[in-house]
């Protein structure tokens, strides 16, 4: 029996090692598909496709500015402000700002936005496709002629890029002034100065770089999203499991995805 699971052994190592990029390859091909679907039409954005665009905007977007707002005041009385406080001791000026942006902005603003839109939107993104895909909804609506990629597919996924960008430079300029004032306002008043330091130290190049690489989370969520949703067949119970898959497989492939882009840029 032991030579047995030995023999085995190989196949199962090895079937499991083509199993990420065999997935990624699929999802890579699922959201080019459905923007080339979505280019091609000669109205790209129709009534039909419009509301849906919209929707999933207010949905990401709007609606999790709250969250967003109390991530960010926390993290700018928790992150910034002792940011500030440490590094100046050791540090010059000039090193505390160049932390401040690399940290809050760069990272720590592009991942807690994407966590919060992977648990809202991806998750919600998944369980409503998911159902309409068991209820043959989506069947219908291709029996009609309907273009699903155009019509359902495309306006999440560029909702939740657009979201994901808009949310996250949201969460970065809150973090950094909420945190900034604090000390302004309970240490010294010549902490405010870091306001100024801050915004001339952006460059259009890094500004582009982030907002890039925003969208491109944001497109990879709702793409996860929608490509789970779409796998489910014909249980009930595939909905929840297909959600669940979703939201880990977004959460690891933007963190390991993040930490590949610092490697690459910085």
């Amino acid at each position: 029996m032991s030579g047995f699971h030995l023999y085995k052994w190989p196949g199962l190592v090895g079937r499991q090692t083509l199993r990420i990029p065999y997935y990624l390859l699929e999802l890579t091909i699922f959201i080019l598909r459905a923007l080339h679907d979505w280019r091609r039409v000669s109205h790209l954005v129709n009534r039909a496709s419009y509301r849906s665009l919209v929707g999933q905007m207010i949905f990401s977007g709007i609606d999790a500015l709250p969250t967003i707002t109390l991530l960010a005041l926390a993290s700018g009385l928790a992150i910034t402000s002792q940011t500030i406080l440490t590094i100046q001791v050791i540090g010059e000026r000039a090193d505390v700002v160049d932390i401040l942006i690399r940290l809050v902005v760069f990272e720590l603003g592009t991942l807690l936005t994407a966590t919060v839109l992977i648990g809202r939107s991806g998750s919600a993104i998944a369980v409503d496709l998911g159902n309409m895909k068991l209820h043959k909804e989506i069947e219908g609506l291709e029996m009609l002629g309907i273009n699903i990629n155009h019509f359902l597919i495309t306006p999440r996924l560029i909702g939740s890029a657009l979201s994901q960008m808009v949310l996250a430079v949201y969460f970065s300029v809150l973090a950094i002034i909420s945190g900034i004032m604090m000390l302004g306002i309970t240490r010294h008043s010549g902490y405010l100065d870091y306001l100024s330091d801050i915004a001339q130290a952006f460059h259009p190049y890094g500004l582009i770089l982030f907002m890039v690489k925003n969208l491109f989370f944001g497109l990879l969520i709702g793409g996860i999203a929608c490509f789970h949703a779409l796998n489910v067949q014909q249980s009930q119970t595939e909905v929840p499991q297909q959600t669940q898959r979703a939201i880990v497989n977004s959460l690891s492939l933007v963190f390991v995805l993040n930490a590949l882009f610092i490697l690459l840029v910085h």
